[in-house]
């Protein structure tokens, strides 16, 4: 099985003062051509300085792997060529994951002034994400090394990257997402957090929908531009 294409694109340039934070609610047409707009904003912040919160939807469906993954040991290929699932990767670290309509995704890139360390930038993403949380009436906490949980049960995964004088960092929040697929077509990873187990993907991750919060798509973005505004 072959990666997807790729597709470099460029971004929206809205006129910030110098230093401010820009919230942007922007999404591309695929899965990859959005983190070719996370990887352009992150060489744009190493060059301007501008830093950038975007936020972006899932489309389609395709497996994501992290930059040192091997897609034969993270992907169940016959179950992927069956559901018709394929996979591309990405420049930060991290573990695979299924991006699909259902994920939720964020992404902060800024220049990096050689003082970030790699705990306090994932500690930043967990807190955007469980701050986000709160204000949708989900109390969740930093799980592991990158994790957000309630409870034991993961819905949040973080990544970053420090290249071209710049940080990206990004994450996913799972909102409605099919888990039996992802437990089809992922392996269980080489490693885990201590909190997983050893559970199946089908019992370690959870969603919005399986915790019944209904929010719509605006509420879920308007939660995270205000949980960014005290994180960055």
């Amino acid at each position: 099985m072959q990666p997807t294409d790729s597709h470099a694109v460029t971004s929206p340039r809205p006129s910030p003062l110098p230093g401010e934070l820009e919230i942007i609610r922007w999404s591309e047409p695929t899965v990859e051509m959005n983190l070719a707009v996370d990887e352009t904003l992150a060489r744009e912040a190493g060059e301007t300085g501008r830093r950038v919160l975007r936020l972006w939807w899932g489309s389609g469906t395709v497996a994501v792997l992290g930059a040192g993954d091997k897609p034969e040991q993270v992907l169940n290929f016959d179950e992927c060529a069956k559901r018709g699932v394929g996979w591309i990767k990405r420049v930060t670290g991290g573990g695979t994951v299924l991006q699909t309509p259902g994920v939720f995704n964020y992404s902060y890139t800024a220049p990096d002034p050689h003082r970030f360390d790699l705990e306090r930038v994932f500690e930043q993403g967990a807190r955007l994400v469980v701050d986000a949380l709160d204000r949708l009436g989900v109390s969740a906490q930093m799980r592991g090394t990158s994790d957000v949980a309630v409870g034991d049960r993961k819905i949040s995964g973080n990544a970053q990257a420090r290249k071209w004088k710049a940080v990206l960092l990004h994450g996913t929040l799972l909102v409605d997402v099919d888990i039996e697929l992802m437990q089809a077509v992922l392996q269980h990873p080489l490693k885990e957090p201590d909190y997983r187990r050893g559970r199946p993907h089908s019992e370690f991750v959870t969603t919005l929908g399986e915790l019944c919060i209904c929010a719509t798509r605006a509420e879920i973005e308007a939660a995270f531009a205000g949980a960014a505004r005290d994180v960055f």
